[in-house]
């Protein structure tokens, strides 16, 4: 049993003594032995684990090197027929390009072809013009010989009457006698000009025939010759619009040919690319062969070294194991029993988590789960982040359905209470630590801080510090927080006693740094005096911030709660006057040793209130703390 737990009231020394001051080294031991060990331990897995990340690394760059040499003789094979295909492209395309000179010799004559069809079909669209010019004036001529014939027909009526006038007037000259004789030559003259008229119509008439004749063999000839030229001008406009096809294929098979020359160029310039970048492969893959082997040679060399750490970390464990005798030599805390569980039995422990001082408690944790795991005693760490009854609540009622041997816990909440005397009635002990429970239940016992003396002892501090008189303002987590309204409790009583010093202010910031600092500095912005600052629970980097913007640090006192070394550091520069330390590491370590003792021999703790001793650290003893 720990001599400090044998103490009714909580003590304030500060480390005088040679016993203090040998049970603080022990203290610090213990928790340097937890760090070197979990260090040892974390070290130790990564060796492990390099270990057998380095044998992996081997078997996998042997591997690469077998897939090295595969690689680097198909990247030979592959630029051999990568070259070839580089020949071979490079003759497809002086044959494109010939072709591609040919099409286009083809597409000009093609295209000269059709200009030629064009001035053709222009010189045919003019003969068929004047062909039809001719037809047209063969036409008027036909008109006018018609004309002709009709007006000779005239002129036989005419001399026919002239013939018909002249034998009239023959027969009347003869009547006359001498007298008519006259008249009678000029009768004979208009009979020999009726018939010599006649005479020359009649070859007129013949003439006129045979030009009508004539005129009509050329008209049927025109005809017919038009009737040729029109299927003839249909024929080339069927040419010419299949020389324009052509002309129109012939460019598009041009344009194909010439965008299959750039494919192919392009083909040609991947190639010669490829066929280079396969002679960099080639040359990286060497390389890559060069390096692996280099690299086996590296991880050879790893592994030696890491067999030489693995002899270091014995040796550390050893050097650990003499540490760990050293310290249980002179230890003074409470040891679990030499008996040793035949059968694993779990203990549970249900705490918060997150916060620095949490993590102090949780090195007591640790270093009792080393304790009685020799034992075989596990430890079941539930770390609750989310401060929340429900998941306090459903961690507990894990321990109890798991029938485990014994459940250490917060007693944060009232509500548990209920689950502790659950436990017990199925045979399940508890031990609250840290904070407890207002309502009587059947725990075993408490561990922790006598609440009300550390708050009696922080009251006697703060007043020493500001010379027994001037304003002081109180910031407090939650009223509804039992162990935090002890310490306030005992606080009030004794600052109550000096005279001169008043309370001017009561703020709650539960447990928040950001409330606290803003509503210290609402308080201090109103023209409040303050002199010093006692800080319950959490909020207290709030509070020294909020000090710190109004230019007050070191003029007014703050004394709070737990050695983090925040606070300690703020000690040490001045900005914190005093802290009042709740010994952490036993208050994780102790519940756990009572219930596994309990399990194996029924042993219960000694009192229903196992106290764990209070320290005060201020600027005279820091620095044992933070060296």
């Amino acid at each position: 049993m720990s001599l400090f737990n044998k103490k009714k009231k909580g003590n304030n020394a500060n480390g005088d003594s040679d016993s203090d001051q040998l049970q603080d080294f022990i203290d610090l031991t213990k928790t340097n032995v937890i760090t070197l060990a979990e260090s040892i331990d974390n070290v130790t897995s990564s060796v492990d684990e390099a270990l057998q990340d380095t044998s992996s690394v081997t078997n996998v760059v042997q591997d690469v090197a077998k897939s090295t040499d595969q690689q680097l003789s198909l990247v030979h094979n592959t630029t051999d027929k990568v070259e070839q295909l580089h020949t071979t492209v490079d003759a497809i395309t002086e044959s494109i390009n010939h072709v591609q000179q040919l099409a286009a010799g083809s597409n000009e004559a093609v295209i000269k072809g059709q200009q030629n069809l064009d001035t053709y079909k222009e010189h045919i669209t003019e003969i068929t013009k004047s062909m039809q010019n001719t037809a047209n004036f063969i036409g008027i001529l036909r008109e006018n010989i018609t004309e002709i014939a009709d007006t000779i027909k005239l002129i036989v009526r005419i001399s026919d009457q002239l013939n018909m006038l002249s034998m009239n007037s023959s027969i009347e000259a003869a009547r006359a006698g001498e007298a008519g004789r006259g008249f009678s030559v000029v009768s004979q003259q208009i009979t020999v000009l009726s018939n010599d008229t006649k005479a020359r119509i009649g070859s007129i008439n013949e003439i006129l025939k045979k030009i009508i004749d004539s005129s009509g063999n050329v008209e049927n000839s025109i005809n017919e010759s038009m009737e040729d030229l029109n299927e003839s001008n249909e024929i080339f406009t069927d040419t010419l619009n299949s020389f324009e096809d052509i002309t129109n294929k012939n460019a598009a098979v041009l344009d194909k040919i010439q965008n299959i020359g750039k494919e192919i160029n392009n083909i040609s310039h991947v190639a010669q690319s490829t066929s280079e970048m396969g002679q960099q492969l080639t040359e990286s893959a060497q390389s890559i062969s060069e390096m692996t082997e280099h690299v086996n040679t590296i991880m050879d060399q790893e592994k030696n070294s890491f067999s030489r750490i693995s002899s270091s970390i014995d040796g550390l464990q050893f050097m650990l194991g003499r540490l760990e005798g050293l310290v249980n030599k002179y230890n003074k805390d409470i040891r679990p029993v030499s008996r040793t569980s035949p059968t694993t039995i779990k203990i549970g422990v249900v705490m918060p988590f997150g916060h620095e001082f949490w993590q102090q408690v949780r090195e007591g944790v640790v270093y009792a789960t080393k304790e009685v795991a020799r034992k075989n005693c596990e430890v079941d760490f539930m770390p609750i982040e989310d401060i929340t009854l429900s998941k306090y609540v459903d961690a507990v009622n894990k321990c109890i359905d798991q029938k485990y041997a014994g459940i250490a816990m917060v007693g944060y909440y009232e509500e548990l209470a209920a689950l502790v005397d659950k436990a017990a009635a199925r045979g399940i002990p508890c031990i609250t630590f840290n904070s407890e429970f207002e309502t009587p239940c059947k725990r075993l016992t408490f561990v922790g801080q006598n609440a009300y003396d550390s708050g009696v002892i922080a009251a006697d501090t703060i007043a020493s510090k500001m010379g027994e008189r001037g304003n002081l303002l109180v910031v407090t987590s939650d009223r509804s927080i039992t162990n935090h309204e002890l310490r306030r409790s005992g606080f009030n009583e004794t600052i109550s006693k000096y005279r001169g010093i008043k309370t001017v202010g009561l703020i709650e910031c539960h447990d928040s740094n950001d409330e606290a600092y803003e509503l210290v500095k609402q308080f201090i912005s109103k023209d409040k005096n303050v002199d010093a600052v006692f800080v319950v629970a959490g909020g207290q980097a709030g509070t020294v911030q909020a000090l710190a913007e109004f230019g007050l640090t070191g003029k007014v006192k703050v004394v709070l709660y737990d050695f983090m070394k925040d606070n300690l550091e703020a000690i040490s520069k001045g900005s914190v006057t005093a802290a009042i330390g709740q010994d952490p590491f036993r208050q994780g370590h102790d519940p756990i040793i009572y219930l596994f003792n309990n399990a194996m021999t029924g042993e219960v703790p000694p009192e229903k209130n196992m106290w764990t001793k209070i320290d005060v650290v201020d600027k005279n003893n820091v620095a044992n703390y933070l060296n």
